[in-house]
C-alpha cells in the first residue's frame, strides 16, 4: 500500500480529475478555493502509478465566536477511485490530514459528511441549526446580487455573531462559480439584508444570510413572491430571531484535534461567559479527559455555559 503524502502542484489536476469522477460534477469549478495552487500544500493524498487514487481536501479557515477566532481546517472532497477502494486510503489519509493540520495550528476539523469513516476517526455530530419556515407576507424590495455587490454582502455578513472569517478574493472566486453548497445558487439583496438560496428536491432554501432576522425573512418574503412560491425554508443558527422553528441536523461532523491549541484560540471566549470559578473548573475537568471525551464535552453534552459549542452554517464556506 501507498503511503499518503502532502500533494504538490502536479498533482492538482489528477485531485480535480479524481473528485470529478468519484462526485460526478466540475469539481474544480464549483470549489476553486479549495482546489487552488495556492492550497494544494494543505491537500492529502495516495499516488499509484504517478497519479492520485485517494485524497482529503482540506482548507484552513477561521470562525468568529462573537469576536473571538478559532482556527479551523474544512474537510471536504474525501474520496477514492473506486478502483482501489478497500485498502484503507480513507482512514490512513485522514490521518495524515490531520497531522498536517495540527502542525499549522489548526484546532477543530469539520467535515463535510457523516460517514462510518468519520466517526471511526472521532468526529461528532455538533448541534443542529434552525429550520424556519418562511410563507408569504409583507416584502422587501429586492434584486438578485452580482459580482459587484460582493463589498456589501461582506458587509452585511460580518454582522453574524458567529460565522466563518472570509476573505475578499476567495469569496469573489466563490461567488462566480454561481454555486453553494455544491448546488446552483442564487443570491438577492435588499437594502437591509440579502439571501442565498438553493432549490432541493423538497423545497426552496435560504443556505446563507446576512442582516437583522426581520429584513431576512421580509427578503425571503420577496422571493416567495417573485417566483410564486407557498413558502421557502430559512436554515438559521440558533441566535436567528423568529417565532416558530425546529431544529435541523448539522450537515457535517467536527473533531477538535488538538487541546492546546483549542484554548489557546478560545479561551477569551470561554472566560468572558463562564464565571472564573467555573472556568478553572471547565479546565480541570477537560484535563482529565481523553480527545475523544473533550469532543463529546464540547459538542454533545456539558453543563457548562456556552457548550455545547453550535457551528455556523456552511453555506458559500462548504467543501
Amino acid at each position: 500500500m501507498s503511503n499518503p503524502a502532502r500533494a504538490e502542484i502536479e498533482d492538482l489536476q489528477g485531485m480535480v480529475d479524481l473528485a470529478s469522477l468519484v462526485f460526478k460534477s466540475e469539481m474544480g469549478k464549483i470549489f476553486p478555493v479549495l482546489f487552488s495552487q495556492e492550497n494544494v500544500e494543505n491537500m492529502t493524498i495516495v499516488k499509484e502509478e504517478g497519479r492520485p487514487v485517494s485524497m482529503i481536501g482540506l482548507l484552513p479557515r477561521e470562525i468568529s465566536f462573537f469576536g473571538h477566532r478559532m482556527k479551523v481546517g474544512l474537510i471536504g472532497s474525501v474520496c477514492t477511485h473506486p478502483d482501489y477502494r478497500g485498502k484503507n486510503y480513507g482512514a490512513v489519509t485522514l490521518a495524515k490530514a490531520e497531522e498536517h493540520a495540527i502542525d499549522i495550528g489548526l484546532s477543530l476539523l469539520i467535515i463535510s459528511g457523516g460517514r462510518g469513516l468519520y466517526q471511526r476517526f472521532g468526529a461528532v455530530r455538533p448541534p443542529g441549526t434552525k429550520r424556519i419556515l418562511v410563507k408569504p407576507g409583507r416584502t422587501a424590495s429586492m434584486r438578485e446580487a452580482k459580482i459587484s455587490d460582493i463589498g456589501k454582502i461582506l458587509d452585511l455578513y460580518r454582522m453574524k455573531p458567529l460565522r466563518y472569517i472570509r476573505n475578499f478574493t476567495d469569496f469573489e472566486k466563490t461567488f462566480s462559480t454561481g454555486y453553494a453548497e455544491a448546488r446552483k445558487a442564487k443570491t438577492y439583496l435588499s437594502e437591509k439584508a440579502y439571501i442565498t438560496v438553493v432549490e432541493r428536491e423538497d423545497n426552496h432554501y435560504v443556505i446563507e444570510y446576512g442582516g437583522g432576522s426581520k429584513d431576512v425573512i421580509s427578503l425571503t418574503r420577496g422571493y416567495i413572491e417573485k417566483l410564486g412560491l407557498k413558502g421557502c425554508i430559512i436554515v438559521a443558527e440558533r441566535h436567528f430571531k423568529a417565532e416558530e422553528s425546529l431544529p435541523i441536523e448539522f450537515p457535517g461532523t467536527a473533531k477538535i484535534i488538538s487541546k492546546r491549541s483549542f484554548f489557546d484560540q478560545m479561551e477569551g471566549y470561554f472566560t468572558e461567559i463562564m464565571p472564573s470559578e467555573d472556568y478553572d473548573r471547565f479546565v480541570e475537568t477537560v484535563e482529565r479527559l481523553s480527545l475523544a471525551e473533550f469532543n463529546q464535552e464540547v459538542f454533545c453534552c456539558s453543563k457548562f455555559k456556552g457548550l455545547p459549542l453550535s457551528l455556523p452554517n456552511y453555506g458559500f464556506d462548504y467543501i
